[in-house]
């Protein structure tokens, strides 16, 4: 029996100088952020509201929630609708690149984590090297998790 390696498609953007990425198949889309509507009572990293084609999705600023540093970009990348309709909020894409399962390097626990990523936490799952520079996976389902839990226990602005 043969085993293969799965090819995974991953798009790569930017977010202050550092290189993220998400599988492209939770993407719906990549798009200008043209109106936000502000939610009162929520974190102050989900800058509120986006309309899509009619549907609201919760507008979150990964890097005032990785890094604890607001953004000041437009840029946006909706999920797919498994994730709770959220987009995240980026400097630019890019690129978009078919990695082996091989070239991830999964990162498990908080000790690989502090040692590998200055102390981002279990948000990044993976990362891998692009053109010389390092590129840290986000995880969205930890991500929207997280959010959720920050909701339920009321961390409010």
């Amino acid at each position: 029996m043969l085993i293969f390696d799965m090819a995974e498609r991953f798009l790569i953007f930017s977010i202050k100088d550092q290189r993220f990425a998400l599988p492209s198949g939770i993407i719906g889309e990549v798009t200008l952020a043209e109106k936000i509507f502000p939610l009162p009572l929520v974190p102050d990293y989900v800058l509120g509201m986006i309309n899509r084609y009619s549907i609201p999705y919760a507008l979150i600023d990964i890097s005032l929630f990785l890094k604890k540093d607001p953004s000041k970009t437009e840029k946006v990348i909706v999920l797919k609708d498994d994730f709770e309709k959220t987009a995240f909020l980026i400097d630019d894409v890019v690129d978009l690149v078919d990695l082996d399962s091989s070239e991830l390097v999964k990162i498990e626990n908080e000790s690989e984590q502090s040692a590998n990523l200055s102390g981002f936490d279990s948000s990044i799952s993976a990362c891998f090297n692009f053109k010389e520079e390092k590129v840290l996976c986000l995880n969205a389902e930890e991500i929207v998790s997280r959010i959720k839990a920050d909701f339920n226990r009321g961390v409010l602005k």
